[in-house]
């Protein structure tokens, strides 16, 4: 199920990149930009005031909570710039495109970005070139050019890279539709490998499809208004000396439950944290409250949010921006946990009857919407407090699987079956719930149907303040 967790990331969020949110001085000189995704079994509702549920994608991605105890650094040959200064000013029309996005921008001003030349390709008056790559262990950076010499309103509706057999290398990413106008379109993206970087081809391949600009991303049957490849040529043993890895391996607490820390691997693309949650616990972590990276001294300092988790062979890290440019101490902050015991993650629901037998608590209601096609629960999580932080929240998340009540396995799956329209409350001052869309399928199940939480709102609050960098 983690990887379907993780998803739940990528659809709101693969168009934006890492957060910055500054403090004193240094506020005047970056931006917040967030990042998020859905799982198969998972749907928010798109009427007017539901739009809630976008702000619980946020915080599913924020995975681990652990005190700093001690780190012990290993030497690396941290991030040579690839091109001078003088070169780097070729791409400063990329570094106002991405002035919001301190990861990219302070990449570019580092000198951390290598020029390409002659890496381009055409296809039906739509040009592709890859102006500027940086790799590393972790992930790639790239900047790209789009050229549209059509009158055509379109949209780029996947980017991927991918290695032999075309099959992708990056970490999986739900593509957010992004707007081609007639003219030249500066891009960026910041990908994750989705392995080891050692087992990458020495060659990789940007793939880039474009569509009309009404075609939606997952539209199936329609040609692509263009199709365009670029290969791009990865040196290992530079990706190998990027960055500082810095281990960890420390068993840390927080709100009485036990978080393995295993390394911190700082880098052009972003800073990423490794941990695993003691399987002894007797809590069930699904998230952590307003995880950040706070650079700078304790009274001026940029925090520097995560915007992604990755789950790559095994190993879960969390993702936070950078600054490329700072040498700052550095310092992870978090605001405690939610977390359920392990017993209470069972959700238990007579869909028949439209009721909750068994829940965390009381703020969720059922209703079933059914058609000739089939039926489908809806949730709705009602927040107990209004003034819950944006950070602060989570969403629910089911296992993608359930049984009924005699024991048979089914799995749940996104519907897509038309629900009727809901009414407002009248009451403007209330919050109106969060709605997820389950569908059942059509048969008649044994009642009553078992349910697994693998992620729901419930903080534990503890701050916790550890040295990363001194």
């Amino acid at each position: 199920m983690a990887g379907s967790e993780e998803n739940l990331l990528k659809e709101y969020f693969d168009g934006l990149s890492g957060q910055v949110e500054e403090i004193s001085e240094i506020k005047l000189n970056a931006a917040i930009r967030s990042g998020m995704s859905g799982p198969r079994s998972y749907r928010i509702s798109a009427g007017k005031r539901y739009s809630i549920g976008i702000a619980a994608v946020l915080a599913i991605v924020m995975l681990f909570a652990f005190p700093w105890i001690g780190k012990q650094s290993e030497p690396q040959n941290a991030q040579s710039p690839l091109v001078s200064a003088q070169s780097s000013n070729a791409f400063e029309a990329y570094r106002k495109v991405a002035s919001s996005n301190i990861t990219v921008s302070s990449a570019i001003d580092a000198g951390l970005v290598q020029r390409i030349s002659g890496a381009s390709a055409q296809q039906n008056g739509y040009v592709l070139t890859v102006d500027g790559i940086a790799a590393d262990r972790k992930g790639i950076l790239i900047l790209y050019s789009l050229q549209n010499n059509t009158s055509r309103k379109s949209q780029v509706n996947r980017l991927q890279f991918a290695g032999e057999g075309y099959s992708a290398v990056n970490y999986p990413n739900a593509w957010s539709p992004k707007d081609v106008q007639p003219g030249i379109t500066l891009g960026y993206e910041v990908l994750q490998w989705g392995g080891d970087f050692r087992s990458l081809p020495d060659q990789i391949t940007l793939e880039l499809n474009l569509g009309e600009k009404t075609q939606t991303a997952t539209s199936s049957g329609v040609k692509p208004l263009a199709q365009l490849s670029v290969p791009v040529t990865l040196d290992h043993d530079k990706m190998a000396k990027t960055g500082e890895l810095i281990h960890v391996d420390r068993t840390l607490t927080i709100a009485g439950q036990e978080v393995d820390v295993n390394e911190v691997y700082i880098s052009t693309t972003g800073i990423y944290v490794e941990e695993e949650y003691n399987p002894q616990n007797s809590k069930r972590i699904f998230a952590l409250l307003n995880p950040r990276m706070l650079l700078g001294s304790e009274d001026q300092f940029m925090s520097l949010s995560s915007f992604r988790t990755l789950v790559v062979e095994g190993k879960k890290s969390l993702v936070f921006a950078n600054d490329n440019n700072s040498k700052q101490p550095l310092r992870l902050q978090i605001d405690g946990i939610h977390a359920l015991a392990k017993d209470a993650t069972e959700l238990i629901i007579d869909t028949e009857k439209q009721q909750i037998i068994k829940a965390p608590d009381k703020n969720l209601k059922v209703s079933v919407n059914s058609t000739a096609e089939g039926s489908t629960m809806i949730l709705e999580y009602y927040s107990p407090s209004p003034k819950t932080r944006f950070s602060d929240s989570i969403i629910l998340l089911l296992n993608d699987e359930f049984k009924d009540a005699s024991g048979q396995v089914y799995s749940t799956i996104m519907s897509d079956i038309s629900i009727p329209a809901r009414k407002e409350s009248s009451d403007k001052a209330a919050l109106p719930p969060t709605l997820y869309y389950y569908a059942l399928g059509k048969a008649k199940l044994p009642q009553p149907l078992t349910f697994t939480l693998n992620g729901y709102p419930n903080p534990l609050k503890e701050t916790v303040s550890l040295s990363i960098r001194k």
